[in-house]
């Protein structure tokens, strides 16, 4: 659908929630949704008219995207769809292998039924919530061969991480899959109010909100946005992006939001889980 026609309908049926659905390619199935879609790395990929893309206009980080992942869709629409929105509505980020439900879906979705299934508003006895998050994945209980394969710095450092699952923490996650130490280096960077807070959250809790898809109030948002890229922006300085040779390294920055926006929600949000489906658009 195009934007005005997902406009038309929001009015129509007064809806308080606009959902982004985030997308690296374009694939005809998305445009069959009630969703506002959104191309990611636009400033060297070729989306439809009717999409929104990372790259229009001055205000965007589209060519960050390579590191970024969806982060330059989520900047973007801050900085540029945001004021387009009522004050107390709500925005949601999807992607487009992962879409927001209805309460009362129905359980055997596909790409045939998945329009009728999407949360389209948020009941008004949810208003209390500023935001929802979908189930947090729980890091406990690695394999001794995947901690003896991905985990050889940590264990030096304190082996009883083989046997004490609490220990299987947000920061020895980061540490197995991205970069030794790269969470707790950019805590550090954090404004006064949220460093030590975020250090005790990565070192001390076991599951965190992952893919970085959310349902949020639009003054939250607006903060979320501003605390998480003037954070991003310090952090870059204390990567060598040269030096990134695999997935879980190239995308440091996607995966550094991912837990801050847990953290953040957590923190400064009333909130509530909320049902979210797996679709391979490949499928």
């Amino acid at each position: 659908m195009s934007i005005k026609e997902i406009d038309k309908f929001m009015k129509k049926n007064k809806s308080n929630l606009t959902t982004y659905c985030i997308s690296h390619k374009y694939d005809k199935k998305l445009d069959k949704l009630n969703l506002k879609l959104i191309g990611s790395g636009a400033y060297k990929k070729k989306f439809p008219s009717h999409w929104l893309n990372d790259a229009k206009g001055k205000k965007n980080i589209s060519k960050k995207n390579y590191n970024y992942a969806s982060l330059t869709s989520i900047y973007w629409i801050w900085k540029n769809d945001i004021k387009f929105i009522k004050s107390n509505n709500y925005i949601a980020i999807s992607h487009y292998r992962r879409f927001w439900l209805k309460k009362n879906y129905n359980k055997f979705i596909n790409f045939k039924n998945l329009k009728k299934n999407l949360l389209t508003n948020i009941p008004t006895r949810y208003n209390k919530y500023d935001a929802f998050v979908c189930s947090p994945i729980n890091l406990k209980g690695y394999k001794l061969s995947k901690l003896l394969k991905k985990a050889k710095r940590s264990l030096i450092k304190d082996p009883s991480i083989m046997y004490n699952k609490k220990k299987h923490t947000i920061n020895l996650h980061f540490n197995m899959f991205h970069t030794y130490n790269g969470l707790i280096n950019s805590c550090k960077l954090l404004n006064t109010n949220d460093r030590n807070d975020f250090l005790k959250y990565v070192n001390t809790k076991t599951e965190y909100f992952p893919y970085s898809i959310f349902i949020i109030k639009k003054k939250f948002f607006i903060r979320l946005c501003n605390d998480t890229f003037k954070w991003l922006k310090k952090c870059e300085k204390i990567f060598n992006k040269k030096e990134f040779k695999n997935y879980g390294e190239i995308r440091i920055f996607d995966f550094l939001a991912e837990r801050y926006f847990s953290f953040w929600i957590l923190k400064y949000c009333k909130y509530k889980t909320w049902p979210f489906k797996y679709l391979d658009i490949n499928k």
